[in-house]
């Protein structure tokens, strides 16, 4: 289909009025503040786990020492998918519209397809805790949510949980016990790892609790003096605000871009291109791009689906 002059005919007419589009900027770009981004050169991605060697074992006098092997964990695989939208104007409506709004076409195929980037993306977290379109591996070459109680180890077959059960409200009772989640957690091995938390994930409808709780130096609610235990310059957690979190009252914390597992993974470019048909004198605009998202790892990230 093209846009013809008798779909907008209002855009033809010479009396004075002011036309509303494109009035407003969109967000600056939210899931490149906490997803890696990869290049790929193939028609999908794999991401496989592998556990060093376990514990010392106690080794009595005149006994050989005990050998140990890494350990191959699952596999998980994503594949890429193709993501396009096209505009289409006739010659005719192209010379006569007066208001420079099929100009502006190209420019909000771009919006369009920075809006779709961030869907895609937060999917992800909005999947977080029923692992029904995006799951992480785990041992036994079983997939579970990325948010989940019952976490296995490879190596030491120890059950971990990155989720808050029962999950709490965004505050500070919440918070804490989440901070030591993050600073208790255990690698494939069995090992304690150190993980850096630095990201607050938040719908915007939570900004205002998460600004109190962060740049509040002391105790927050409280007449005493004590000092508060999440404030930033003891957390290291700053707010992340992304309007397409679904569950308008959950809430994350997760280590800095790179060291979080959560993956875009990108095959083309987004990208446009221009083309006249040749028959009517259209011409067409298309925006496209090939990607897919994934984690792999759910070290990192920690949620509670109040």
């Amino acid at each position: 289909m093209a846009t013809f002059t008798g779909l907008a005919p209002e855009l033809l007419e010479a009396r004075e009025k002011d036309i509303f589009f494109k009035r407003f900027s969109m967000q600056e770009t939210k899931y490149t503040q906490l997803f890696e981004e990869r290049p790929s050169n193939k028609a999908y991605e794999d991401r496989m786990r592998v556990a060093g060697l376990g514990r010392l074992a106690t080794k009595p006098e005149g006994t050989p020492v005990a050998f140990d092997d890494p350990v191959q964990g699952s596999r998980s695989r994503v594949v890429h998918q193709t993501y396009a939208l096209g505009f289409r104007v006739t010659m005719e409506m192209q010379q006569d519209e007066l208001f420079g709004i099929i100009e502006q076409m190209p420019a909000d195929l771009g919006d369009s397809a920075r809006d779709h980037m961030e869907r895609l993306a937060w999917d992800v977290l909005n999947d977080g805790y029923a692992g029904t379109r995006h799951t992480v591996m785990a041992d036994g070459g079983a997939a579970g949510p990325l948010f989940s109680a019952s976490h296995t180890t490879l190596k030491s077959g120890d059950v971990q949980s990155n989720l808050q059960n029962p999950a709490v409200a965004l505050g500070v009772t919440g918070l804490e016990a989440m901070m030591t989640q993050a600073s208790t957690v255990l690698s494939e091995e069995g090992r304690y790892i150190d993980m850096n938390q630095s990201v607050l994930l938040i719908h915007p409808d939570n900004q205002h609790k998460a600004y109190e709780l962060l740049q509040t130096e002391f105790k927050v609610n409280s007449s005493d003096n004590n000092r508060s235990t999440v404030v930033a310059s003891r957390s290291g957690l700053r707010p992340l605000e992304v309007p397409y979190l679904t569950n308008t009252d959950g809430w994350s914390i997760h280590a800095p871009k790179g060291q979080n597992s959560l993956k875009w993974n990108n095959r083309q470019e987004l990208t446009f291109r221009r083309a006249d048909d040749s028959e009517t004198f259209d011409e067409k605009f298309y925006a496209y791009y090939r990607a897919s998202v994934q984690v792999d790892e759910w070290r990192g990230n920690f949620g509670s689906n109040f």
